[in-house]
């Protein structure tokens, strides 16, 4: 589900990236980057349980 969040955020950053302001723009990057990389730091610390 948060992919799918982080996905249509980054949508709507290209568009105001197209039609909008460029501050707005990159401040909703940043926005998405921050997101990014907290949803990546989440999935890369989750211990797995793996038997063999």
């Amino acid at each position: 589900m948060e992919f799918t969040a982080l996905f249509l955020a980054i949508v709507v950053a290209m568009l105001v990236a197209w039609y909008g302001s460029r501050t707005l723009a990159l401040s909703l990057f940043a926005a998405v980057l921050i997101g990014c990389v907290a949803t990546f730091l989440h999935h890369a610390t989750d211990a797995l349980k793996l038997s063999f």
